[in-house]
């Protein structure tokens, strides 16, 4: 008898790591609370109040840095996201001490729950990823992606992106008769956990692929067509007894861009003070291994296509498009200085745009600002890309979180508007805390050359050009 294998419930799994999550910080807090009730001058009851908010912020940054959700990558970006909160939580009780207490001995203390929350945490997280890895046990939930032809360079990076979680396959739609396509989706659906649907499909198709699923209890992922991204803005009025959506209109508040602003100015001096010497000491690596100036200017677009100079550390030759033009950077660029591909890396050659912030060209968090030269070329390929520039153009985005440098334009495009239609103040704070995580993520840097070679698909180039 052939033994019965387990599918992987991929929601519960998440929601038991945040309980585990939350019983060994609640465990290292209590310790803490017990061992040493009275930390210096602070005092048992002020210590029991230290040790909740220290264990509710630890959970908040986690919640926040994305730990919880199905597409997690693997246990690097889960250990990740467990030292940069614990890091983050650290800072800020670090704050509290200061400012109220000074007490030595509580920063001991903090020191101490900072290594032992990050051991626990990824101790746990091993353990539950061991039990639920074990192929002898489990299986890996079926993930059917469909979509047109047209879109089989999209479909490679949904199934490539939840290989970790998912047992993807893709079913190539185009040139189906609508009896074709109802027939497959009553046959196949019943064999897979989740369908994921790509825009581009037939309306009747796609409202089959949303009821059928619906029908058989699915997981149903939408890749969305514009109006959809709108549609997720959108609230429950009722016109009588009439069940309405209201899609309110999108535009930042001139309250919003206020305290926006406030946080800009706030963030880019605290960033200027942080990461003085970290700069001057790039600047310097720079000039000796390189000729030329340190720092590189060059022609953006911000909001309503204002053009400014946007300031970023040299990373190239000079005069590095003398010869080729305006084009993007590409694997193994030779024009790519050996310094220039570290900075890259870790996003360190962006550091300069802090005065752009201060002089007001940029916010921290808005649609990164393109070159008017690319800006022309999208216009004519992607339904309403000016719409980004209602925005100033920021130091990091959605796009630059959730995206590589191989995201296709169209995805990235639809990031920055979906930005702009969801926009607030705890939005611009998770892009700013997701972009800690994105530095030190390897695939966050991800060219279309890597993505070709890991996929065999054609890169995004190739596929406009084609």
């Amino acid at each position: 008898m052939s033994k019965e294998f387990k599918v992987r419930n991929i929601r519960n799994e998440y929601r038991h790591s945040f309980i585990w999550n939350l019983i060994v910080i609640a465990v290292i807090m209590t310790l803490a609370a017990i061992i040493l009730p009275s930390t210096g001058p602070i005092g048992t009851k002020n210590m029991i109040v230290l040790c909740v908010i220290e264990g509710g912020l630890m959970m908040g940054f986690m919640y926040l840095l994305e730990k919880y959700t199905i597409t997690i990558s693997g246990y690097y970006e889960r250990s990740l996201i467990a030292v940069l909160s614990s890091g983050f939580t650290f800072a800020i009780m670090c704050l509290i001490n200061l400012l109220l207490f000074s007490s030595v001995e509580k920063l001991i203390l903090d020191s101490v729950t900072l290594v032992g929350k990050i051991i626990g945490i990824m101790a746990i997280d091993l353990i539950l990823l061991a039990i639920l890895n074990n192929k002898k046990r489990f299986k890996k939930p079926k993930l059917l992606i469909i979509a047109y032809s047209n879109n089989f360079y999209r479909m490679k990076r949904i199934k490539y992106g939840v290989i970790n979680n998912y047992d993807s396959w893709y079913e190539n739609s185009e040139g189906m008769t609508d009896e074709e396509f109802f027939g497959f989706v009553e046959e196949k659906f019943p064999e897979y956990d989740a369908v994921c649907v790509l825009d581009g499909l037939k309306d009747s198709h796609y409202h089959k692929v949303v009821s059928e699923a619906m029908k058989v209890n699915k997981d149903l992922f939408i890749v969305p067509e514009l109006i959809d991204v709108g549609k997720t803005n959108a609230r429950i009025v009722l016109f009588d007894d009439v069940l309405t959506l209201y899609m309110p209109e999108s535009k930042i508040s001139s309250v919003e861009q206020f305290f926006k602003r406030a946080m800009d100015i706030l963030l880019s001096v605290v960033g200027l003070i942080v990461a003085a010497i970290p700069m001057l000491l790039i600047a310097l690596a720079i000039k000796i291994t390189s000729p030329g100036p340190v720092l590189y200017k060059q022609r953006r677009l911000t909001i309503h296509k204002k053009e400014f100079d946007i300031y970023k550390f040299r990373t190239m030759i000079p005069d590095a498009e003398k010869f080729s033009g305006p084009k993007f950077a590409e694997k193994d660029d030779p024009r790519i200085t050996k310094i220039g591909k570290i900075l890259r890396a870790c996003r360190l050659d962006e550091l300069p745009q802090i005065f752009n912030i201060l002089k007001g060209d940029m916010s921290v968090v808005g649609p990164r600002p393109e070159r008017p030269v690319f800006v022309e070329q999208f216009e004519k390929e992607i339904e309403n890309y000016n719409y980004r520039f209602e925005v100033k153009a920021g130091l990091t985005a959605l796009s630059h979180v959730y995206g590589r440098y191989s995201t296709y334009i169209h995805d990235r495009t639809y990031y920055d508007l979906f930005y702009i239609m969801h926009y607030s103040l705890l939005l611009d704070i998770k892009i700013i805390l997701l972009t800690a995580k994105t530095m030190f993520l390897k695939s966050a840097a991800e060219g279309e050359d890597d993505f070709k070679t890991k996929t065999g698909a054609k890169t995004e180039t190739e596929v406009i050009h084609n």
